[in-house]
C-alpha cells in the first residue's frame, strides 16, 4: 500500500509522508532494534532544531509593552528543518518503507505554529509564546484524505530575550534569551490485508512472529532548551538579522506494531516471548516491549545541535513578512521558515 503525499500535511508541520509497503517481509527483529537506535540517536540531533523554528523574529528586542504604541505583535510561521537519512534507512527499510524520490539524502520535519510576543515593563525584555497543534478531529480528516495515515502533532514553546543593546540610528539591536520547547509527534497507519513479520534463530531454528493487518508506525517526543544570541537593525522597510543558538534536548523516538502476535503460526506465550528476549540480549542490542498485542520500541537520548540563523523580514506598516534560514551544526542539517505577522 503506498500513501499518497499530501502538500495540506505538510504546510501544517507535519513529518514527511512516507510510502508504506504492504508489509515488513521477512525481518531478523534484531536488525529492526539496531535500526531504531540509529533513528533515536539521529533524532535527539534533529528534534532540539527542529523545536526552534518559531519566535525567531526579525526585532532582536521589540520594545515595551508600555511605550506608545505599546509594542507586541502576533502572527504564524511555517517551514521546515531537514535531518540525514544515513541514520534513518535501516529502520525504514525494515519496517518496509521507501523514501520518496529526492529526498534519499534527507528528510524533511515541517513546523508550523501560531505565535505571540509581548514587550516586557520596566527593563528592556520581552516574552514570546508558539504552538503548534493538530486536534482529533482535523487528524481524522488527514487520515480520511491519505489513505489511513494517522497523525500526532504537538509543539509549544515560549522564550524570553533581554535587550543588552537598544540600537538606535546607528547601533544594531542585541539581544540574549532562553527558551523551552516540547513537541509530540508520530506517524502511524493500519496495514490491512498484509501484515509484519519477524524471524529470529534461538539455536535450535527460525522461528517467525507474525502480526496480520498490524498498526505500524513510529513516534517522537523531546523537551528541549534554547539559548540564543541575535542581533538585527531595521530600517523602514526591511529589517535583516542574523543569530545563534544552542539547543539541548532530552527525546525519546521509536515504533510499534499492534496486533495480535503469533509465534510460528499459533498463539505466542510467555515462554516463547521470553525466547524473543533472551535472543535480542544475546545479540548486544535492546529488549523492546513484546506481548500477545503487540510489540513497540524506544530509546531515550540527548544530545545538544548548535545553529546559526538569519535572514530579513520585509515591514509594510504593522504587517512583518519573515524568511528565514538555519543551519545546524551539529550534523550539517539546515532549515528556512516563512513567518507573517502582525506587530506594533
Amino acid at each position: 500500500m503506498r500513501i499518497r503525499r499530501s502538500i495540506f500535511i505538510l504546510m501544517m508541520g507535519l513529518f514527511v509522508l512516507w510510502p508504506l509497503a504492504t508489509g515488513f517481509g521477512q525481518t531478523n527483529i534484531a536488525d529492526i532494534q539496531r535500526g531504531a537506535e540509529k533513528t533515536a540517536q539521529a533524532l535527539a540531533v534533529a528534534l532540539p532544531f527542529n523545536s526552534t523554528v518559531g519566535l525567531n523574529w526579525s526585532d532582536a528586542y521589540i520594545g515595551q509593552i508600555l511605550g506608545v504604541p505599546p509594542h507586541f505583535g502576533v502572527g504564524i510561521t511555517a517551514g521546515a528543518t531537514t535531518v540525514p537519512t544515513v541514520d534513518l534507512k535501516p529502520l525504514l527499510t525494515n519496517m518496509g518503507v521507501s523514501l520518496p524520490a529526492g529526498v534519499d539524502k534527507v528528510l524533511p520535519l515541517p513546523v508550523a505554529v501560531a505565535e505571540a510576543r509581548v514587550g516586557g515593563i520596566l527593563l528592556p525584555f520581552d516574552v514570546g509564546i508558539k504552538a503548534g497543534y493538530i486536534p482529533d478531529s482535523l487528524g481524522n480528516t488527514i487520515k480520511g484524505t491519505t489513505g489511513g495515515l494517522a497523525v500526532k502533532y504537538l509543539l509549544v514553546g515560549a522564550d524570553i530575550r533581554y535587550a543588552v543593546l537598544k540600537g538606535n540610528l546607528v547601533l544594531p539591536t542585541v539581544s540574549v534569551g532562553l527558551g523551552v520547547n516540547y513537541m509530540d509527534g508520530g506517524l502511524g497507519t493500519t496495514i490491512s490485508g498484509g501484515g509484519a513479520s519477524f524471524t529470529y534463530n534461538d539455536g535450535t531454528g527460525n522461528h517467525t512472529i507474525a502480526a496480520t493487518d498490524p498498526e505500524v508506525g513510529v513516534s517522537w517526543r523531546a523537551t528541549t532548551v534554547d539559548l540564543k544570541a541575535q542581533v538585527s537593525k531595521g530600517f523602514l522597510f526591511f529589517t535583516p538579522y542574523a543569530g545563534f543558538g544552542a539547543t539541548y534536548g532530552a527525546s525519546r523516538a521509536g515504533y510499534y506494531v499492534k496486533s495480535n502476535l503469533t509465534y510460528d503460526g499459533g498463539s505466542i506465550d510467555p515462554a516463547e516471548i521470553q525466547s524473543i528476549k533472551n535472543y535480542l540480549q544475546s545479540q548486544g542490542v535492546a529488549v523492546p516491549d513484546i506481548s500477545a498485542t503487540g510489540i513497540e520500541s524506544y530509546f531515550e537520548k540527548s544530545g545538544w545541535a548548535f545553529r546559526a540563523y538569519g535572514g530579513f523580514s520585509f515591514n509594510l506598516a504593522v504587517m512583518k513578512f519573515d524568511l528565514t534560514g538555519l543551519y545546524n551544526f551539529s550534523d550539517g542539517s539546515y532549515g528556512a521558515s516563512l513567518g507573517l505577522r502582525f506587530q506594533l
